[in-house]
């Protein structure tokens, strides 16, 4: 397919094209990007790194995820490219290039999912299937205006896919439409109670964590957000040093379920020459962290889950800010950046919460820019069906 060569940064060359083992289902002919960490029977992955695709086997399964959506009628129109071993949120591979952000020329569509983002971003494909470990679908969805999901960890089988950090490890998705992206949860996601959301509950110190120029525009999306809830209540930190403790505390678990997943590989001679500097740099880091660190973070993380259940049940969600600024330019200086993405994200990730990017602010700038809605574990349908509706409702509300 002449799409998959001639955008850089987007689709692999690897890996099957025009796909299609079904040509009836939920999603007929919806066509699917996938992200080059999914298994699929015969085909090798790279994982965004050149060394791990020569080493590669072809794998003897597809991915379950992968499986259920080509059975829904989905055309596989390729595999998409992702940082290396998705162990950034840049998204910008040094091995097989940077994708521009189709919404934003000249800056980039985020990662680890980046690849994914970009063909949906771009029209070239209709569900973008990825992962998000640290934010890797909700932060490509923020630079590049879609939608997109992180589902409650393991509601969805992680068979076929290549790990980053098991314990945070989810799949996800990204589509240009609130309609569409319930409309994939119905082949992913088990069946699960639709509750009604009638709860907003906000915490006004997370605002406090976006850039400057951003607090204005979030907080009128707040205000046009709280008439669809019957009921809204603020979220109260017990601490606010909790704030400042999330970042580094989910680095740190992230890095030991790394070590454990990865260490015997990592530590192969020579391996970690294979690596861009700073992915290289983050392995070492991870391969020197101490199990009392970790002990210690675990505690900051079982704060965080007993906060989380104690200010959200089956009929609220959390109003919260995706990421801290909007997309950066490509090759920008991204790593102060780094650390005050994963504290918004962490939230989610410390709790194993579903949360979704609604892609609905209206910037002066035309930057793409919104905000996401999270709700405890479990609770991934109920979400999706606010989350159709209230887009629903967003788009009634604005002038033709």
């Amino acid at each position: 397919m002449s799409d998959k060569k001639n955008n850089k940064g987007i689709f692999c060359n690897h890996g099957p094209t025009l796909w299609q083992t079904n040509q009836s289902g939920l999603l007929a002919n919806n066509r699917l990007a996938v992200k080059d960490v999914f298994a699929v029977k015969g085909e090798r992955n790279s994982a965004g790194n050149p060394h791990w695709f020569k080493t590669a086997k072809p794998a003897q399964n597809t991915a379950s995820s992968v499986n259920k959506l080509m059975t829904a009628g989905c055309n596989f129109i390729g595999f998409t490219h992702t940082d290396e071993l998705a162990y950034s949120l840049e998204g910008n591979n040094i091995h097989y290039g940077a994708a521009q952000n189709p919404k934003l020329k000249g800056h980039a569509c985020g990662g680890s999912s980046m690849g994914s983002a970009a063909a949906v971003a771009a029209n070239l494909a209709d569900i973008g299937l990825g992962t998000d470990t640290g934010g890797s679908i909700r932060i490509p969805a923020s630079y590049c205006g879609l939608y997109g999901i992180r589902p409650s960890h393991n509601v969805i089988e992680k068979d076929g896919l290549i790990p980053l950090a098991p314990p945070f490890d989810t799949i996800g998705w990204l589509t240009q439409s609130a309609e569409l992206l319930s409309s994939v949860s119905d082949v992913l996601l088990p069946q699960q109670a639709i509750n009604k959301v009638n709860t907003l509950v906000i915490c006004e110190a997370l605002f406090e964590l976006v850039d400057p120029s951003l607090q204005a525009p979030l907080g009128k999306l707040l205000e046009k957000t709280k008439p669809y809830f019957n009921h809204h209540i603020d979220f109260k930190l017990p601490k606010s040093s909790l704030l400042s403790e999330l970042a580094d505390t989910f680095r740190i678990l992230q890095g030991r379920a790394i070590a454990k997943t990865h260490r015997d590989w990592l530590e192969l001679p020579d391996q970690l020459s294979h690596f861009a500097p700073a992915i290289a740099a983050r392995f070492k880091m991870a391969l020197a962290l101490t199990k009392q660190e970790e002990q210690e973070a675990l505690k900051i993380q079982h704060e965080w889950q007993v906060i989380v259940a104690k200010n959200l049940n089956k009929h609220s969600c959390l109003f919260l800010p995706t990421t801290p600024t909007t997309a950066p330019k490509l090759g920008a200086d991204t790593s102060a950046l780094r650390m005050q993405i994963i504290t918004l994200s962490a939230i989610a990730g410390l709790s194993g919460s579903a949360q979704v990017h609604l892609p609905l602010a209206d910037l002066a700038n035309d930057h793409p820019y919104g905000f996401s809605l999270m709700m405890t574990h479990g609770n991934d349908k109920s979400l999706l069906a606010c989350v159709k509706h209230l887009a629903e409702h967003f788009k009634q509300d604005t002038p033709a």
